[in-house]
């Protein structure tokens, strides 16, 4: 889906553009990356440097050099490895994880280049932050209180009401989430609780769950797509399936996308893809959280199966000023199914080319180690395996990722019984 793009409110200097920068002069410094965005910047016809932790693999497609540094932990190596090189303008820095994203724009802001400020990715990372941030301007603001020492959350969930949600301010992939009931559920849950971090209780929305995809640039904020979500539901709530792009009722679909850019503009993000979790309530979508970078769990990889959007790609071309690529070039559907393996037997080796090559299919992971137990989904890093397929339809995409999780689910029990 596309909508006419927001421009975002001016936030300290203009943007570093140049609309007639010629590729072959432009560097995208990678933290990291995917093949997926190598091949992006390729298709661009920059130049890269990739920088990538030690013992890491080595990138795919890499045509430039490769810098072995430990930018995860501290970028200041990274940062005087890349002030050495003399790189000419126009060149940034781009990581597109949760850490990639807050560390390039550490590098960016040390060596000058263009990108978005520090301050904006940071207040992404800390949720109670950025609801500060946005105020009342993505609508009714969640009811919420900080917790800065695990004292407080008991009181808090009495002031807040039950049932509630508590999570860590700064927790990524559904990690820490705990949904209460009452005040003896939240008692136990206190004395279980490893409390490293300030905590956010804030009241229990319901309705249905969706996140929002979108690219921002000095043209402003455009919504890619909305994508449909499935969770393992209380008490973590962790995802087990997305399908893009779905259309809701229009006055839904407008609302939602009022709420994005109200709250992009409120962080003031300037540059990249993001993605925002939105809750469509009976009074309206609610805000859940949001963050400077693309959606997880495939997402990225969706959008292109599915329309034809690079984020990637545009992210690189905004920053350094070349022509944006065309944008939905596709009219499909696509889904990512998490697979639940049996916990109870170690994990086998399985073959997963037969699953690959069912129609539709795009991607199959198995996420266990061959011999280990399947473990408890308590958080994203804990599900066990993984198909992408998409469809012309929706029904027709439901059919291919049914059918692969039933032979991938298969696959796994056949192997065990041998």
């Amino acid at each position: 889906m596309s909508r006419t793009p927001t421009p975002p409110t001016p936030q300290g200097p203009p943007p570093h553009q140049n609309p007639h920068s010629d590729p072959a002069r432009c560097t995208a410094v990678l933290l990291n990356p995917r093949d997926l965005v190598i091949r992006a910047a390729h298709r661009l016809g920059v130049s890269t440097v990739i920088a990538t932790v030690p013992g890491g693999p080595e990138p795919v497609g890499a045509s430039g050099p490769v810098l072995r540094t430990p930018w995860h932990i501290d970028p200041g190596e990274l940062i005087d490895e890349l002030r050495a090189l003399e790189l000419p303008a126009p060149v940034s820095c781009f990581g597109f994880g949760e850490l990639g994203c807050a560390v390039s724009a550490v590098v960016n802001r040390e060596l000058g280049w263009p990108g978005n400020p520090p301050q904006v990715l940071e207040a992404f990372k800390d949720k109670a932050r950025l609801r500060s941030l946005v105020g009342d301007r993505a609508g009714v603001p969640v009811a919420h209180l900080t917790c800065l020492t695990k004292d407080e959350i008991l009181p808090a969930t009495d002031r807040i009401g039950f049932p509630c949600v508590v999570k860590p301010v700064d927790g990524t992939g559904s990690s820490g989430v705990r949904y209460l009931t009452g005040p003896s559920e939240a008692e136990h849950y206190l004395s279980t609780l490893d409390f490293q971090t300030s905590h956010l209780v804030e009241e229990f929305l319901t309705g249905t769950e969706y996140s929002v995809e979108a690219i921002s640039s000095p043209a402003g904020h455009r919504i890619l797509a909305i994508t449909e979500k499935m969770t393992t539901g209380a008490p973590h709530f962790v995802e087990t399936g997305h399908t893009l792009p779905v259309r809701l009722d229009p006055a839904d679909q407008a609302a939602i996308g009022d709420l994005v850019t109200a709250t992009l503009d409120a962080a003031g993000y300037r540059y990249g893809p993001s993605h925002t979790e939105v809750m469509l309530t009976a009074a309206g979508p609610r805000l859940i959280e949001s963050h400077g970078r693309p959606g997880g769990d495939r997402i990225s990889d969706m959008l292109e199966l599915a329309l034809g959007e690079d984020a990637f790609e545009q992210a690189m071309a905004d920053v350094l000023g070349l022509p944006a690529p065309t944008e939905a070039t596709r009219i499909r559907v696509a889904g990512i199914r998490y697979v639940t393996f049996d916990r109870a037997a170690p994990m086998p080796v399985i073959d997963t080319a037969p699953v690959a090559a069912l129609p539709g299919v795009a991607e199959v992971s198995v996420c266990v180690p061959a011999g280990e137990y399947p473990p408890e989904i308590r958080k994203s890093g804990d599900r066990h395996g993984f198909v992408v397929a998409t469809g012309d339809t929706r029904d027709g995409l439901e059919h291919n990722l049914a059918r692969a999780v039933r032979a991938l689910t298969a696959a796994g029990h056949a192997v065990k019984a041998r």
